[in-house]
């Protein structure tokens, strides 16, 4: 079992991991602006050695985040972030590090789609720096419009079976001097000072009614209320704790529109392009029934489940309870191996529910390693035994081939998988890619969380017909035209909050009263069903500052649209001009 260290990371002369540099402090700035937001997060660190070391540095960013500015304070003077190719990065880079410059280097991590690399050579003997990154995502909407934001502080150890490599050269490293750390998060794969602390300032547009705890923000949102509330919170790292924006929407249940004009030039590419923004709940009529179901619950057992089991065990009963008559059903449990409840899938009944139940109640995380693909495999080769198969993953999602296990699920065509991502902390690479290749939705249960809303709202979800052949029609003013991000239009469930993003050509008028509409058609079944809604695409003009947000959420959902299946992600190289002495 491989652990991926996190924090900033120590290599020795062989190139292998060997301590981790505690943090002094982190600083956090989040501002939220309907169901979205932005993240700026500022690290501090120090080399305590006497001589120039090269470090990387790990943390977990969540899957559907798009990083957007990245740079290096060192000594007053800042490194920004230049984006190049992977191959002309490395290049770049390494003959920085030989030439005795200070280099910096950032990717996606090649086995964890929410885990990026900064690598940091050359950093001078008993220097600081500080790190900032700032990225942007959508909000997480949760039953009764209630949203998430999770600002992770917890890194956990991930388990590798044997999939793939770092995407950065073997370093040399060098260490020396000692700090004082946290011990009891010395297992966790990172380590802070003993004074560490994290502070927390937010914005929130709308924001309203609050509580604020060491570990969350509970505050209402308000369409109708102009003001924007900010709040400060200062914490040391909970061990195994994440910090959590919960925001409680009142009164966005009509649909709207944002239209963020672009740059009034043509050299910047497609921020000089205006980008729409249009959130909507989906309500379709007419929805044909499925008459009969199958379920497959597949459940992690590893041992990086070992102080989750139990909300994995609790998740699974609420699930076995609101099974519906007349269904068919199994468990699949999985670590390194994997075993079946039921050789097939037995009909729900008071015998096959008591054998479920039993064992539940025996589940432990002692089935070693964390390898899911075999178990899928099996499942997908067997035929489903009713007309619909759902099948219901839970797991923390410390795994380094999720790559292969997406192209698995994605591949197969009679199953529709839902995830639940369980304990803080957990990694969202597998958990919202499993789910959206598997036409499936995604679901995160903290530690601290009751389950019951959250499951029975995917169990509903999981009753309702698949809605097939979905296509958009838009109506704009003349002399508009529009792209679609994504260009395929994603798994809408019944009710469920949708956002979708396009690229305006052409001039659009300054009149009010031209309205525009958008039209979602697809079928159920083979009766066709239709969604549509009307917007005023004048009078929703707005801008984020110069962050652009709205342009780099619909660059990243278009570039996940793509197979890249050799890049990984974006990958940008630093370095100082004159080298450091």
């Amino acid at each position: 079992m491989e652990r991926l260290r996190h924090g900033l990371v120590l290599y020795n002369e062989s190139g292998i991991p060997e301590e981790t540099v505690p943090l002094q402090r982190i600083d956090i700035r989040v501002t939220v602006v309907n169901f979205v937001a932005c993240v700026e997060s500022d690290l501090y660190y120090i080399n305590n050695s006497t001589e120039a070391v090269q470090t990387e540095f790990v943390f977990p960013v969540d899957e559907g985040s798009v990083v957007y500015r990245f740079e290096a304070e060192i000594e007053n003077r800042t490194i920004v972030a230049e984006v190049q190719e992977k191959s002309q990065a490395k290049e770049t880079y390494e003959n920085a590090i030989e030439n005795n410059y200070v280099g910096l280097y950032m990717a996606m991590d090649d086995d964890y789609a929410d885990v990026f690399r900064l690598k940091l050579g050359n950093l001078p003997g008993k220097k600081s720096a500080k790190v900032t990154f700032a990225y942007a995502r959508e909000i997480d909407m949760e039953p009764d419009d209630i949203g998430i934001l999770t600002l992770p502080t917890v890194l956990n150890p991930r388990y590798v079976p044997d999939c793939g490599s770092s995407p950065f050269p073997p370093p040399d490293g060098a260490t020396g001097g000692e700090l004082k750390v946290l011990p009891s998060l010395s297992d966790k794969g990172m380590m802070y000072m003993e004074d560490f602390f994290i502070n927390f300032d937010v914005k929130v547009a709308g924001g309203g009614n609050s509580c604020i705890s060491s570990e969350k923000i509970t505050m209402d949102v308000t369409a109708d209320r102009v003001l924007t509330s900010a709040y400060t919170v200062s914490k040391r790292p909970g061990l195994g704790k994440d910090f959590v924006l919960e925001l409680h929407y009142k009164g966005f249940n009509e649909p709207c529109a944002v239209l963020e004009k672009g740059k009034e030039d043509n050299e910047s590419g497609f921020l000089s392009s205006d980008v729409l923004m249009v959130n909507f709940s989906p309500s379709f009529s007419n929805l044909q029934t499925n008459d009969s179901h199958e379920f497959v619950f597949l459940i992690d057992r590893s041992g990086s489940m070992f102080s989750r089991i139990e909300k994995a065990k609790e998740t699974l009963l609420l699930l076995l309870k609101s099974l519906p008559v007349n269904c068919y059903f199994n468990v699949v449990s999985f670590g390194s191996d994997f075993s079946l409840l039921f050789p097939t899938s037995k009909p729900y009944s008071e015998e096959s529910m008591e054998e479920a139940m039993d064992l539940q109640r025996e589940m432990k995380a002692d089935m070693g390693g964390t390898k899911i693909y075999q178990a899928l495999v099996k499942i997908f080769e067997d035929k489903a035994t009713k007309d619909v198969r759902q099948m219901f993953l839970l797991t923390d999602g410390e795994v380094g081939n999720v790559q292969e296990i997406v192209k698995l699920v994605r591949s197969q065509t009679n199953t529709r998988v839902f995830t639940f991502g369980i304990g803080d902390g957990c990694s969202t690479a597998l958990i919202r890619d499993v789910a959206e290749a598997g036409k499936g939705k995604a679901t995160f249960v903290r530690d601290s969380e009751r389950l019951q809303n959250k499951v029975m709202s995917v169990m509903k979800s999981s009753l309702c017909p698949t809605i097939k052949d979905l296509f958009l029609t838009w109506s704009l003013p003349d002399g508009c035209s529009i792209l679609n991000i994504p260009k395929e239009v994603p798994t809408i469930f019944q009710g469920d909050r949708l956002i979708l993003y396009g690229i305006i050509s052409g001039e659009i008028p300054k009149e009010t009263n031209v309205k525009s509409s958008l039209k979602l058609s697809g079928k159920s079944g083979e009766s066709p069903v239709e969604f549509g809604i009307e917007f005023d695409l004048a009078s929703g003009v707005g801008k984020y500052d110069e962050v652009f947000l709205l342009h780099r959420l619909a660059a990243k959902s278009r570039i996940s649209e793509f197979e890249m299946e050799e890049s990984g992600g974006i990958y940008a190289y630093f370095c100082l001009p004159e080298p450091m002495t």
